[in-house]
């Protein structure tokens, strides 16, 4: 991401917009009340048909090769980019995810240098929508196309859209984001060789997943595009609403796919970390122990996060969000010298063996 080009409400620390002051989040409207009903109303459809397939047995599609499953987000940088190519020749990852925002849909030269350094990679790449693109979609969809005509065929999947479900990424409610990928997919659509990846709901709000993925609009996705976050100063393997482990969510996302009518049922986690203690602004939280945690655990969580996706069966393929970020990422920048955290180990570790036999 350029940083001469970032818009204002943009944070370079945390690489996500800044919160949105509570008197702009207005969820009264009479256009936000109508979408809640429509998300009402799906879930009274469709939500018994994903009841059965979540309690259904069933036997799971093999399970992918680590070198297969094991993606990691990385951004173009002129101070570190020789730094990020030895880093990833160093883990041994082979699927890569980096993010284009729209607004620099007229200026990809740093992204195309970015592919040049690893030709033998798979890309995957998010297009972040602006807080105008639901104000002015036929904009977005110039932009989109822009961008994808421009990355294709070396890069071989999109997500559009990111966090849709979070108003500071520009969406009122769900009936945004979905106009959003309507226009998204007919911008690619024309683009022969590369599929398209969204719905894009961050952290775990399966009613609006749900939205996402069960409608009557024009669009079809190649791949639902999760950002799967767990409790933030949680394991794994700790619940939620009392019930939902990440297993279990990921079985609830899987049984929404199977009875999707708008999304291929492939299920892809494009985003997840855990943020660390006392790396103020880095971390897109307060940077206290009960919402963040330490670099020992976050390594050892990483490792049971991909073990548990990898187990079930059900997901073709995590990224972690990022490889150099002192507040979430694997390696710290901090002072200008990189320092390698446990989760680096930790990750370069999948490759080794750690992944499959569940080694510790």
């Amino acid at each position: 991401m350029n940083p001469d080009r970032l818009p204002d409400w943009w944070d370079p620390y945390s690489c996500q917009p800044y919160k949105l002051p509570a008197e702009h989040k207005a969820r009264a409207a009479r256009g936000n009340l109508a979408e809640y009903a429509r998300v009402g109303a799906t879930l009274f459809a469709a939500g018994p048909l994903v009841a059965a397939r979540y309690f259904l047995p069933g036997t799971p599609p093999p399970r992918p090769r680590a070198v297969d499953f094991v993606g990691l987000s990385v951004t173009p940088d002129d101070t570190y980019d020789d730094a990020i190519a030895d880093l990833v020749a160093e883990l041994g990852v082979r699927r890569l995810l980096f993010r284009v925002p729209c607004w620099e849909a007229d200026a990809l030269e740093r992204y195309h240098a970015m592919l040049e350094r690893f030709p033998s990679h798979d890309f995957l790449v998010n297009i972040l929508q602006s807080r105008d693109s639901v104000a002015d979609p036929a904009r977005w969809q110039r932009q989109v196309n822009d961008i994808g005509r421009a990355l294709a065929p070396r890069v071989s999947a999109f997500q559009v859209g990111n966090a849709f479900n979070r108003s500071k990424w520009g969406c009122r409610h769900s009936g945004d984001a979905l106009d959003l990928t309507d226009r998204a997919a007919e911008a690619l659509a024309d683009i022969d060789g590369i599929e398209i990846a969204g719905s894009s709901v961050i952290d775990f709000e399966p009613l609006v997943a749900l939205r996402t993925l069960v409608n009557f609009r024009p669009h079809h996705l190649d791949a639902c595009a999760a950002q799967l976050y767990v409790n933030r100063r949680g394991s794994p393997r700790g619940r939620q609403y009392g019930v939902f482990d990440l297993e279990r969510k990921i079985r609830l996302a899987d049984a929404m796919l199977a009875v999707s009518n708008r999304c291929a049922r492939r299920l892809w986690i494009t985003e997840t970390n855990w943020p660390l203690l006392d790396t103020r602004p880095y971390t897109p939280n307060s940077g206290h122990p009960r919402s963040t945690v330490d670099e020992a655990t976050q390594a050892a969580y990483l490792t049971d996060y991909y073990r548990i996706a990898w187990q079930g069966g059900r997901v073709e393929r995590v990224y972690w969000w990022q490889l150099i970020n002192p507040g979430y990422g694997l390696v710290d920048h901090r002072g200008g010298r990189l320092r390698k955290m446990p989760s680096y180990d930790a990750f370069k570790r999948l490759f080794e063996g750690d992944l499959e036999t569940g080694n510790t």
